[in-house]
């Protein structure tokens, strides 16, 4: 039997958490499909669909900044748009895709535009809180395509950004964990420079899981850590992610020295062994507006508690699975007794945590995936 055929747009090179969960869909859809992925750039994602032996063709740099869109950014994203579109028009004549699937957010009106002249049915999976008027009036606009046949949402909070349209085409889907994987971490193994497991046990370990770029909060974090400092507690923070905006790293590493914090903070990149590392922090701190945020469902997994901003996916999740509890956002302070209250509850936190994620497993969110893509091509 002759498999059907997706075409997938990612608009990043690198692997975090929507490329993971582009990934994680690939892999739990490979009997029933082929895959031709359209990538910017050669690098960690492309090494990926090697393995996998899925092809994948280069479409060029597709970079923007995150949060409000200047003019400038606005025009460059339609000079790009239009590259794109003819690209991916040539590139879907003759690959013949069944369905179009983008989880790239730059993407998702060109697959819509793609949809519509190919005759082509669209999926979307949206991840993120646009924080940009403009997007989201681009992104409502684009919803009421025919060709968009459903939005997937990770979060209800993201699912309602999408406004008048049919009910029916939104979907929200709360993205999986690989429990096992993240509930089977060893502490004893996790490498973490200067330091071996029992100094580790001896600190009060502040994690943090996301790229390096503004819109993550580090800074806040650092904040964080340095006031816990100077309350006199032993506090380690881990800073886990590859570096995406050079010069907001830089500034950070600035901060560390002018509060101090150079034994007190580890910047270790990305990492393979994050579920070894998770099992060596006390609390991960969530301070970004969210779609929902997959660092937390992994933490939780592992057993570990979640301190997150009480705005977007963070919250929503805090909520929904009790793993932790919120602060206001971008006030310290009220991190610090977050954490303290934390602290004080941790075992009831941890198994609420674990029992959340036990109905979030990859095998449940398997059958609904399926479900969706079939439903698609037999319409």
């Amino acid at each position: 039997m002759t498999k059907k055929r997706i075409l997938v747009w990612e608009t990043l090179g690198t692997i975090f958490g929507g490329q993971k969960m582009t990934l994680t869909i690939l892999d739990m859809l490979k009997d029933q499909y082929e895959f031709c992925c359209l990538v910017p750039k050669e690098g960690l994602l492309s090494k990926e669909l090697k393995k996998r032996n899925i092809q994948y063709v280069i479409m060029g740099d597709q970079s923007l900044p995150t949060g409000v869109k200047s003019k400038l950014i606005i025009f460059r994203y339609g000079w790009m748009s239009l590259k794109n579109i003819f690209k991916s028009l040539k590139i879907i004549r003759k690959f013949k895709p069944d369905i179009l699937y983008s989880p790239g957010p730059a993407a998702l009106p060109w697959s819509a535009i793609c949809g519509s002249l190919s005759r082509k049915p669209v999926v979307w999976h949206l991840h993120h809180v646009f924080l940009d008027g403009a997007t989201k009036k681009l992104l409502n606009i684009c919803g009421k395509f025919k060709s968009v046949k459903k939005i997937i949402a990770v979060s209800s909070c993201v699912g309602q950004q999408i406004k008048n349209v049919a009910k029916e085409k939104v979907a929200v889907l709360y993205n999986p964990v690989d429990v096992l994987k993240y509930a089977n971490g060893n502490s004893e193994e996790a490498n973490v420079p200067n330091y071996d497991a029992k100094q580790l046990k001896e600190k009060l370990v502040i994690g943090h899981v996301a790229l390096i770029q503004e819109s993550k909060k580090q800074l806040f974090v650092l904040n964080v850590i340095k006031a816990l400092k100077d309350k006199n507690k032993d506090v380690l923070g881990l800073f886990i992610g590859d570096v995406r905006e050079e010069e907001y790293y830089l500034e950070l590493k600035d901060k560390v020295k002018e509060y101090d914090l150079e034994n007190e903070v580890l910047f270790l990149g990305r990492r393979d062994d994050v579920p070894n590392l998770l099992k060596t922090i006390d609390v991960l701190l969530i301070p970004s507006f969210e779609g929902l945020p997959l660092a937390g469902l992994e933490a939780s997994a592992a057993g570990v508690p979640v301190c997150a901003c009480d705005v977007g996916g963070a919250q929503e999740l805090s909520q929904v699975s009790g793993n932790g509890l919120c602060f206001k956002e971008d006030d310290v302070n009220d991190a610090l007794k977050t954490i303290e209250e934390i602290l004080n509850n941790k075992e009831e936190i941890i198994e609420k945590g674990k029992a959340f994620v036990m109905e979030m497993t990859n095998e449940n969110y398997m059958k609904a995936i399926e479900d969706l893509f079939k439903g698609i091509i037999n319409d």
